[in-house]
């Protein structure tokens, strides 16, 4: 009895086990199949999204081409605008050479004015004076 009993536990386990390799190729092949779903649908995602991401790619080219166009536009705006300070900087410097000019003219003129006026008071006094004796 001993070998019958060894021979049932013996068919008892091999059943046992091909029954789990069958129960494990048919959980693999369902496995497999899960898995190709799941590419399929990660491919259909993948092709979805870049059909709408390359619309927003060109956009965003667009957009970046227009700040690149306003920040040059900026740039030239501020080389302007700088040109323009350094005019009006010599500008101020020239418009204060002139007063400096037109206040030495002025003073010049005025000691001329003061020295003839001076002539002519002393000269006028000997005139005065001479008439006299």
């Amino acid at each position: 009895m001993n070998s019958q009993s060894w021979i049932i536990i013996l068919s008892v386990g091999f059943f046992i086990m091909a029954f789990g390799f069958i129960a494990a190729i048919v959980f693999l092949i369902y496995a497999s199949l899960e898995i190709r779903r799941a590419a399929q649908a990660f491919r259909e995602f993948l092709k979805n999204t870049e059909e709408k991401i390359n619309p927003v790619m060109e956009e965003t080219e667009q957009t970046l081409k227009s700040l690149k166009k306003v920040s040059d536009d900026v740039g030239t705006v501020t080389e302007n605008a700088r040109n323009f300070s350094s005019a009006l900087y010599e500008i101020v410097n020239n418009i204060r050479a002139i007063s400096n000019v037109v206040h030495d003219v002025r003073e010049g003129v005025s000691l001329r004015v003061l020295g003839l006026r001076a002539g002519i008071k002393t000269a006028l006094e000997v005139l005065i004076k001479n008439l006299r004796s």
